[in-house]
């Protein structure tokens, strides 16, 4: 069933961020050992997963290890079976108990399966996470006004405690693809100075109008739109200029905030959301020193294109997981397309944009090409494999070339680094807004479809691989 029921409780809301730069050298990842798989068995139900063919090409290569994703949303009920062990201690932007670890939104629950997406165990009845090993930190942030401040105050929180993704499956209905609140866009080039991933969902108005939503509609934010398991659009995807690319958002099989399943009827751009922001964990563990501009390099230029690229309905084509996280395999130029950091290069040399960077440090100057060369350097977190890392390699290195050739040899060191105007109504994603079923829980297990009657994997069409890129570690 469509996620409307809450929308008609709770007003839109909408996320995020951008930027991109480094080629070559720069862009080397830190080297570390693999962890053993944990053993990970999605449900057939979660056709997605055989879509991408995740058991056999992602997870032998990164499962989220180390990487913790901040779910800003009506909060996450860490208690359920399928999250135990894997929900840090967030925060309420609202005042309300539970440190962001309760969800508040009515009939099931909206951040619950948001998390689920993302970092879900398996262990109950629900599904098993595109990024299992990663962790969620839930921030409380969805109110029925139109005031952005607990959006906005949410982001920070999450980008000052450790946060190196934020997905917003929210959505604020805007009068332009281009309108953000103020704040919430101080908010969100706040997060790209620290070098965090920005996600959000685009909504899911097309059925009902073709109003543009916000935060996907700020500047450095990777708005995701949803597509049917055949790879179609989803109906009531919402369609823009904003849209940089497109993930499954129909028939998905989620669970509940009492740790009860849907009917794989479930839909909502809510959920293509957090496919993306596993994605982006992925990489991050498996890539630790690549900025997050490159991370979303990487995931808007692996996408499947469907039609001529870049379009309004899918931006540069369907998420490929097992694509974005093999970087060997599956090379990026750095002069690939990267419009959210464009447009975050572009916000930048706005007089608000101008007065940010200003006080924070980061150039505004001439970018070259889609990718620019000006990045987020002044605050990005060395802990999250940012450059800094690899330039105190370098110079390790060099420091050690040169004690050889002095001394005469004998020396060797073994370094290794680990690292607006009106707007409308907010909710949750979902159209209407709501999430799940409006009462009920649907037919029992045993009566949902099963894989076999979704399209099998391996219809898009073949990636052709560009210049060779660093490999992943070993």
């Amino acid at each position: 069933m469509r996620m409307r029921t809450v929308a008609r409780r709770f007003r839109r809301l909408a996320a995020a961020a951008a930027a991109f730069v480094v080629a070559g050298a720069l862009a080397l990842p830190a080297t570390a050992a693999h962890a053993a798989p944990g053993g990970y068995t999605p449900s057939s139900r979660e056709w997605w997963m055989s879509n991408w063919s995740v058991p056999q090409k992602v997870w032998p290569v990164t499962e989220g290890a180390g990487v913790t994703v901040a779910v800003l949303d009506g909060g996450v009920q860490a208690s359920i079976p399928d999250l135990r062990g894997v929900v840090e201690s967030g925060a309420d932007m609202l005042g309300d108990p539970g440190n962001g670890e309760q969800d508040y939104v009515p009939d099931g629950g909206h951040g619950t399966a948001v998390a689920t997406l993302i970092a879900g165990q398996g262990i109950g009845v629900g599904p098993v996470g595109i990024a299992p090993r990663a962790k969620i930190l839930p921030v409380h942030v969805i109110v029925p006004s139109t005031d952005m401040t607990p959006v906005a105050n949410g982001i920070r929180y999450a980008v000052d405690h450790g946060a190196q993704i934020i997905n917003m499956s929210l959505g604020a209905t805007v009068p332009t693809a281009t309108t953000c609140d103020p704040a919430e866009q101080q908010a969100v080039a706040y997060a790209l100075a620290h070098n965090v991933v920005v996600v959000a969902a685009s909504g899911d108005v097309n059925k009902s109008g073709t109003s543009p939503e916000e935060p996907g509609t700020c500047a450095g934010v990777l708005t995701v739109g949803g597509v049917e398991p055949n790879g179609s659009l989803w109906q009531y995807s919402t369609q823009g200029p904003q849209v940089s690319v497109a993930a499954p958002s129909d028939h998905m099989f989620t669970v509940n905030s009492n740790g009860r399943q849907y009917t794989v009827g479930s839909s909502g751009t809510s959920l293509s959301a957090p496919l993306v922001s596993g994605a982006a964990a992925l990489i991050r563990s498996e890539y630790p020193s690549m900025p997050w501009y490159t991370v979303v390099q990487r995931l808007i230029d692996t996408a499947i294109p469907q039609g001529s690229v870049p379009n309004n309905q899918f931006g540069y084509g369907i998420l490929d997981v097992s694509r974005a996280v093999n970087a060997s395999a599956y090379p990026v130029t750095a002069s690939a397309p990267n419009p959210v950091y464009a447009r975050y290069q572009a916000w930048l040399k706005t007089p608000a944009g101008q007065q940010f960077a200003a006080q924070n440090g980061i150039s505004t100057g001439p970018s070259t090409g889609t990718g620019a060369q000006a990045g987020p350097s002044a605050m990005a977190k060395p802990s999250s494999g940012g450059s800094g890392t690899l330039t105190f390699v370098l110079i390790a290195v060099l420091v050690v070339v040169v004690l050889v050739v002095v001394i005469g040899g004998g020396l060797a060191f073994f370094l290794i680094s680990r690292n607006r105007t009106r707007r409308g109504p907010r909710h949750p994603g979902g159209p209407g807004g709501g999430y799940g079923p409006p009462s009920g829980y649907g037919p029992p297990p045993g009566q949902y479809p099963q894989q076999g009657q979704y399209p099998p994997p391996g219809q898009y069409p073949p990636y052709q691989p560009a210049q060779q890129y660093p490999p992943p570690r070993q």
